[in-house]
């Protein structure tokens, strides 16, 4: 398949399994270590992002615009992990057997979408503290367009795959789902590649700059007044900002790369039977759980180095003792809150910060 997510059949050689119509990639070794890594991964994808949503649907503190975006990517993180990380476990052990429902793979492609609109968030936030950018109905729109776009992104695979089966002595070997193209394959590879990879990370890259040199040359509070140590309290401040932002880049470019790399090498490339069979065996699932795996650090990035959110899964651990209403009283100011209202009104998307409010766990 010319996706991100999911393979097909691999072209080299596999070993035959006693279960009609399917066949075993994988010795049973390799097979083991693959479930208990997916699962692993499954488990902290849904916990952490479970921990997000009820973080920001318990408590209206965190409803802001920024919250908003961060609650739909952990949702979709969630959806991704339910409906899409079984079945790809499944295709990257077992040839055959059944087509999976390739609808849930938008979720994929919105990761890239959401991640870039959460970065322009922030560097409006940031770099134009006084200018408002998102209310509460345009926070929503943009929402339901990532996921619209991700959908459209995803209707070339329903028309390009179709399920065929191997057929012996009139009996069914074998079922696949296949590619009805390899020329539109190849296109399809190359349009993914390019506007789910290398243009949001370009753009992520550029606006993460942005902000990265507005909180770098903000003055320090004080001026030439300040003490040694207020200024070196802001520095480290800064630098912890920078390096929050570089973690942000290098895990989104080190978790989508690899399978982007190898799928244009699969299609592009003149590989040998045995390449493409280590190719489809071994690299295929392992850059697949890279993917997963980047879901599951995703409420860590977007979240838990936020300082309320910190704040909020803190209270939650100790919620026998503590009420919401008491938690908010001590909450950190993070954006304005989104609530429901008789009065119709614009609604800012974040309270005016400037880069020296700008703190690494407030970014």
């Amino acid at each position: 398949m010319a996706t991100t997510e999911n393979g097909t059949i691999p072209p080299g050689n596999v070993t035959n399994f006693e279960i009609p119509g399917t066949i075993l990639k994988q010795s049973i070794p390799v097979i083991v270590i693959l479930v208990i890594s997916y699962f692993v991964v499954f488990i902290l994808c849904v916990v952490g992002n479970s921990l997000v949503c009820f973080i920001v649907a318990k408590i209206p503190r965190m409803r802001t615009v920024t919250n908003y975006f961060i609650l739909n990517l952990a949702a979709s993180d969630i959806l991704v992990a339910v409906f899409c990380m079984p079945f790809t476990l499944v295709d990257n052990i077992i040839i055959g057997g059944f087509c999976y429902p390739l609808p849930f793979q938008v979720g994929s492609y919105r990761s890239f979408i959401q991640a870039l609109m959460e970065v322009a968030e922030e560097y409006y936030a940031i770099v134009y503290p006084t200018t408002t950018t998102f209310t509460g109905r345009i926070t929503l729109y943009v929402t339901a367009g990532v996921w619209m776009l991700s959908l459209l992104l995803m209707i070339p695979q329903v028309l390009l795959i179709r399920e065929n089966a191997w057929v012996e002595n009139g009996q069914v070997i074998l079922t696949l789902c296949q590619e009805t193209s390899a020329f539109w394959r190849k296109i399809y590879t190359t349009v993914l590649f390019i506007c789910c990879f290398i243009i949001p990370l370009t753009v992520i890259m550029y606006l993460y700059a942005q902000i990265g040199l507005a909180v770098w040359f903000k003055p320090t509070p004080g001026g030439d007044k300040a003490t040694d140590e207020a200024k070196a309290v802001s520095l480290q401040r800064k630098m912890k900002v920078i390096k929050m932002l570089l973690t942000v880049v290098v895990l989104f470019a080190l978790s989508w790369l690899p399978i982007h790399v190898i799928t244009m090498i699969n299609d592009y490339g003149s590989l040998s039977p045995d390449q493409l069979d280590v190719l489809w065996i071994y690299v295929y699932p392992a850059c697949h759980w890279l993917i997963y795996l980047n879901s599951a650090i995703n409420p860590i990035i977007y979240g838990f180095f936020n300082q309320n959110f910190r704040a909020a899964f803190r209270t939650l651990m100790m919620m026998r003792g503590l009420n919401v209403s008491s938690f908010q009283s001590r909450m950190v100011s993070q954006g304005t809150v989104i609530k429901r209202s008789t009065r119709k009104r614009p609604l800012k998307s974040t309270t005016a910060k400037s880069a020296d409010q700008v703190s690494p766990e407030a970014v």
